[in-house]
């Protein structure tokens, strides 16, 4: 393989790692200069930390879908045959409710709390939900791009992951443990 055939993977890689990092650190530059703390609607919840953590929580939901329908889809869940297109299909609906309901929960921090330092759980919440938007950029810029290795998407996948998960349990769990489950 000649030396610019490598170097392809390469670009294309650092451009879709390049894109999330803007991705978090504008998110996080429009945090900090907000304005917040602002008292934005709850609807039918009793307060706006209790509405972020239950669609969190929904969010968390499909992303257990997005997981077992991933491992699914790249071979790695064990018992199972052959993948029917129906994973395929349930796999980018559940990625696309989760993402859409993920979008108020990331407007309420950004808009309504601002990027949070005040301590060590909200600053690591911050800079987690900023990570969280970023990785999520990468890995669909890399599910188009058929210069990347293949393990580039599932490795994003498992950030995303991951760094939901990490966001989840500073902010839902953690709300959900002070208060109880109720609305």
């Amino acid at each position: 393989m000649a030396s610019t055939d490598l170097a392809r993977p390469r670009r294309a890689a650092v451009a879709v790692v390049l894109a999330g990092a803007a991705v978090a650190v504008t998110l996080g530059v429009l945090g900090s200069v907000s304005n917040g703390p602002r008292e934005l609607p709850a609807w039918v919840f009793s307060s706006t930390q209790s509405l972020k953590a239950w669609l969190a929580s929904a969010v968390a939901a499909l992303v257990v879908v997005q997981l077992v329908s991933a491992l699914w889809m790249f071979g790695k869940l064990p018992g199972v045959g052959a993948v029917p297109r129906a994973v395929k299909i349930v796999h980018r609906v559940s990625g696309a409710l989760a993402f859409v309901v993920s979008l108020p929960v990331a407007f309420y921090c950004l808009y309504g709390f601002g990027f949070d330092t005040a301590t060590p759980r909200t600053l690591a919440h911050s800079l987690a939900g900023c990570l969280f938007y970023g990785a999520f950029t990468s890995k669909m810029l890399a599910l188009r791009s058929a210069r990347l290795p293949g393990w580039t998407v599932p490795v994003l996948g498992g950030t995303v992951l991951t760094v939901f998960v990490l966001v989840w349990a500073l902010s839902a769990l953690r709300w959900f443990q002070l208060t109880g489950i109720a609305l």
